[in-house]
C-alpha cells in the first residue's frame, strides 16, 4: 500500500499548476509586432498567461495586435519543483498534466487484466514479486526521463505493476485467514492504504522545496521493500490446496510451527485429515464416475465446479449468474472510482492552501476505515455498502446546491465544502467495503479474474477522474451531480449482490452457487450477524 499510495498521489504535487505569464519580449520581437513605419514610442504590451497584446496608440485611434508567448514562458516559483513548469503543459498543453494520471490510471487498467491470470495461474506470490520488482525498476527510472512521451510510458507501467501488486495482495490478505478474521485483515489492508496516503501527505509538506525529480525519485523508492519478498512471504494455503500443491503447504506449515513453536505432528496430523483426505476421497469418486462412462463436461464440472478446464475470464461470461453478480460488481467499482479519484485528486482545491486541503482529505480515509472497522461485520457487507453509497450521493448533490447560492449566501460556502467531506468520507468508506466484498463473492478459482475484471472497470472510472477539475472550471454543477447520481444509483442495485457475512470463501464455482442458493431461500437468517 505504500507505494501505490505514494504513486497515486505524488502527480497532484509533481503536477502541481504553477502561476505563469508569458516571458518578456525582446526588441526584434517588439518591432516585428509594429505597423510599419511606428516606433515604440506609444507602446503598451500586456501580458498575459497565454498570450501577449500589444496596443499601439495611433493619431487618430488605438490598435491592438495579439501575439503568442513566443519567448516561453515564467513561473512564479523554480522551474524545476513541477514537472508542468519543466515542460511548459500549459495553454494549448494545459491537458497532458491532467493527462498523465490517466496513464496511470490505463496502467491500472491493464495490471487489472494481466496480473490477475498470472496470480490464478502461478500463485498469488509469484504474481506480487513479478510485479513489485517491476515496481522497481520502473520507479527508479522516472525521474531521469528528459521527455514526457517516456514519462506517459512509465507511468502506464507503473500504473499495472501497483496493481498487480494490490490485486495479489487483497487475494493473499483474505486466503491466508479464517472466516472470522476475513474483515479484521481487510481493516489492517485499508488501514495501510490511509496511513501511507497520511505519510504521503507530510512528506509532500516537507518536500514543498525539493525538485520534483528527487520528489519522484523517494516515490520510486518506496517499492524497494519488494525485493525481500520471495524470502519473508508464503503462497496462498488455499490457492495451493486449489491447486493440490500439498508437499507446499506441508513445507510451509513446518515453518509456521517452529516459528510459533507449535506441536509439528499435531498439525501435520490436522491438516492430513482435514484437507488432504477429504480431497482426495472427492477426487477418487470422481475417477470412479468417470471410468464409468460419465460425460466429460459433467465431470469437470463435478471435479471443479463448472468445468475449470475452460479459462476463468470465460467461466465469468458463460455463466448467466455469476455475470449478472459480476455486472453490478463492474459497475459499483467504475462508480467508487471515479467519485474515489475525482474527490482525491481535487482535493488540493477544498482549502486554500493545498497541503492543508490535501492532509484533510487523508484524515476522511482515516475516519472512513474506523467506520468500516465499526459497521462490517455488524450490519453486514451489503447493508453497509448500501447506506454509504446513498449517503455520499445525497451528500455530494447536496454540495452543488449550496454551491449554486454560495455568491448570494456566503455562509453557504463551509457547507459545500462539509459536504463535499462527508461524500469523501462515506465513498471511502464504501470502497473498503467492496475490496473486502467482491473477493468474498467469487470462488477460488476465479477469484483474481473476477477481482481484475471488477478493478478494471474500476479503471474505466479512474481514466475520466483527473479531468473532473477542468470540467469543474467551465461546469461546477457537473462533477457533483454525476458523482451523487452514480452512487444513489449503485444504493438501489446492491440488492441483487449476496450477503458474504460469516460465508466461509467458496473454492469453487458450485459451492458458490449452493450459499446463495441457500441464501435465497432462508433470506433472513443469512442477514443477521452471528454473534
Amino acid at each position: 500500500m505504500l507505494p501505490a499510495g505514494f504513486a497515486v498521489s505524488c502527480i497532484i504535487f509533481t503536477g502541481s499548476y504553477v502561476p505563469f505569464r508569458c516571458k518578456e519580449l525582446n526588441r526584434t520581437s517588439v518591432e516585428e509586432g509594429l505597423p510599419v513605419g511606428l516606433d515604440d514610442a506609444g507602446l503598451n504590451i500586456t501580458y498575459h498567461e497565454c498570450g501577449i497584446t500589444i496596443t499601439t496608440n495611433m493619431s487618430d485611434h488605438l490598435e491592438s495586435k495579439r501575439l503568442d508567448c513566443i519567448e516561453g514562458y515564467e513561473y512564479e516559483a523554480a522551474r524545476e519543483l513541477s514537472l508542468v513548469s519543466e515542460w511548459d503543459l500549459v495553454c494549448e498543453k494545459e491537458g497532458l498534466g491532467d493527462l498523465l494520471e490517466t496513464f496511470y490510471m490505463i496502467g491500472l487498467g491493464i495490471g487489472s487484466v494481466v496480473f490477475p491470470v498470472i496470480a490464478d495461474t502461478y500463485g498469488r506470490k509469484y504474481s506480487m514479486v513479478m510485479a513489485g520488482i517491476l515496481s522497481i525498476v520502473v520507479g527508479t527510472v522516472m525521474p531521469f526521463v528528459p521527455q514526457y512521451a517516456a514519462f506517459a510510458v512509465l507511468e502506464v507501467l507503473q500504473g499495472a505493476a501497483l496493481m498487480g501488486c494490490e490485486i495479489a495482495a487483497s487475494s493473499l490478505c483474505l486466503e491466508l485467514v479464517p472466516t472470522k478474521m476475513r474483515s479484521t485483515i481487510s481493516l489492517m489492508f485499508h488501514m495501510a492504504w490511509s496511513v501511507s496516503i497520511v505519510i504521503y501527505a507530510a512528506f509532500a509538506y516537507l518536500a514543498r522545496n525539493m525538485s520534483w525529480r528527487m520528489h519522484q525519485l523517494v516515490v520510486g523508492l518506496t517499492s524497494s521493500y519488494f525485493i525481500f519478498l520471495p524470502w519473508i512471504l508464503d503462497e496462498s494455503y488455499r490457492w495451493l490446496a486449489a491447486n493440490k500443491k500439498y508437499h507446499i503447504i506441508e513445507r510451509n506449515l513446518k515453518k509456521a510451527c517452529r516459528v510459533n513453536h507449535v506441536d509439528e505432528n499435531v498439525i501435520m496430523a490436522l491438516f492430513r485429515e482435514k484437507v488432504m483426505s477429504p480431497n482426495e476421497e472427492h477426487h477418487s469418486l470422481l475417477d470412479t464416475h468417470s471410468n464409468r462412462g460419465l460425460d466429460k463436461g459433467e465431470n469437470n464440472r463435478n471435479v471443479h465446479g463448472e468445468g475449470t478446464e475452460e479459462k476463468p475470464i470465460l467461466q465469468i461470461f458463460k455463466d448467466r449468474q455469476i455475470l449478472k453478480l459480476s455486472a453490478v460488481t463492474w459497475f459499483m467499482w467504475l462508480t467508487n472510482s471515479l467519485t474515489y479519484y475525482g474527490l482525491y485528486l481535487n482535493s488540493t482545491e477544498f482549502h486554500s492552501d493545498k497541503y492543508i486541503g490535501f492532509g484533510l482529505n487523508c484524515i476522511t480515509d482515516v475516519l472512513s476505515v474506523i467506520t468500516f472497522w465499526l459497521t462490517v461485520d455488524r450490519f453486514g457487507r451489503k447493508r453497509t455498502c448500501q447506506v454509504f453509497h446513498l449517503i455520499a450521493g445525497v451528500s455530494l448533490i447536496a454540495s452543488v446546491l449550496f454551491d449554486n447560492f454560495k455568491d448570494t449566501v456566503p455562509s453557504f460556502s463551509a457547507a459545500v465544502t462539509a459536504f463535499v467531506f462527508i461524500g469523501k468520507y462515506a465513498i471511502s468508506t464504501s470502497f473498503s467495503v467492496v475490496w473486502l466484498y467482491t473477493p468474498e463473492i467469487f470462488p477460488t478459482n476465479i477469484r483474481n479474474v473476477g477481482i481484475g475484471l471488477a478493478s478494471m472497470a474500476a479503471k474505466l472510472g479512474g481514466l475520466f477522474a483527473p479531468f473532473s477539475r477542468t470540467l469543474y472550471r467551465y461546469q461546477p454543477w457537473a462533477p457533483g451531480t454525476v458523482f451523487g447520481t452514480l452512487c444513489i444509483v449503485v444504493a438501489l442495485i446492491v440488492r441483487f449482490l449476496p450477503e458474504t457475512n460469516n460465508q466461509e470463501l467458496p473454492q469453487t464455482i458450485h459451492e458458490m452457487k449452493k450459499w446463495i442458493r441457500q441464501q435465497s431461500e432462508t433470506p433472513r437468517e443469512n442477514t443477521i450477524p452471528e454473534e
